[in-house]
């Protein structure tokens, strides 16, 4: 997950490209799904790149407080995103998901040990601090008002967690748990499951008729006087050192490609050029 405001999109790619190149390295995976939650608003060139980069939908949380108040209304937070449509055409749109509760849980739901609001869910009847029917009842309520705000209304996508969560994630993961197995045995018209966003996609591809965005989500606002906009000016002399080392690490490319495909050289020279390029990319902070 990159900034999409103040990078150049050559930096963009490069960190999406180190990502990428560590996950097939040590997991074997192709990601599916851009997973995009936390940046100040949304350009339309990220869409575009990640069209390009064989993503089938992304995932994200911040969008202006006005334009997320007319989606839920509009039954709009699902949509077709066509990034410079008058060049591309169709060929650069990804489905585009925002999420309904930020990248938060449910109020009530969000288990870790830092969040002194939420009491853990006790599911054995026998104790005075029995909650489980009335976590599970509320639960079922808040998704039911969810599903006013999305299309497709055979499959929800509810987030677990928030930011630092997990600090005791066995303490997290039992209350889930009993709250899945006490849902499922009271409802039968709604089930829960553990998912992630490429099985969700899955479920709803080919079910409905998408709403379409063209342009960007600029700029971000998540109340009437709290506008993100300061940081694309912010940090003047950091983003110059960025830009300045960005156009060295382009140009020193361009020289480890012919440097590659120079037949007469070792194995140990493409090494060393792939090695040298890494590290600059590690100074830059894209690895």
């Amino acid at each position: 997950m990159s900034d999409e405001a103040a990078p150049h999109f050559d930096d963009f790619i490069n960190n999406m490209q180190a990502g990428h190149d560590f996950l097939m390295k040590e997991f074997g995976v192709r990601p599916r799904i851009a997973w995009h939650i936390d940046p100040f608003g949304h350009s339309n060139a990220a869409p575009r790149l990640f069209a390009e980069m064989g993503f089938d939908a992304w995932f994200f949380a911040r969008l202006d407080y006005q334009d997320k108040m007319r989606r839920l209304e509009a039954i709009e937070m699902e949509w077709l995103w066509r990034p410079f449509f008058n060049h591309t055409g169709k060929r650069t749109q990804i489905f585009t998901h925002a999420m309904y509760q930020h990248y938060s849980a449910p109020d009530g739901f969000d288990f870790d040990t830092m969040n002194d609001d939420t009491q853990p869910i006790v599911d054995d009847p026998t104790l005075e601090t029995y909650n489980l029917d009335q976590r599970v009842e509320a639960f079922r309520d808040w998704l039911d008002h969810m599903n006013e705000h999305y299309t497709e209304k055979g499959h929800l996508f509810c987030v677990m967690g928030d930011d630092f969560r997990f600090a005791n994630a066995r303490q997290y993961f039992t209350s889930v748990d009993k709250l899945i197995e006490g849902f499922n045995a009271r409802y039968t018209d709604m089930q829960l499951m553990y998912s992630t966003p490429s099985m969700y996609i899955d479920a709803i591809a080919g079910n409905a008729q998408w709403p379409t965005k063209y342009d960007d989500m600029f700029p971000y606002a998540d109340s009437p006087l709290s506008f993100w906009t300061g940081y694309f000016t912010s940090r003047a002399n950091d983003k110059g050192y960025i830009r300045r080392a960005s156009h060295n690490l382009h140009g020193a490319q361009k020289l480890f490609g012919l440097q590659v495909i120079d037949q007469d050289q070792d194995q140990q020279r493409y090494i060393d050029i792939v090695n040298a390029g890494h590290k600059t990319m590690d100074a830059l902070g894209v690895l």
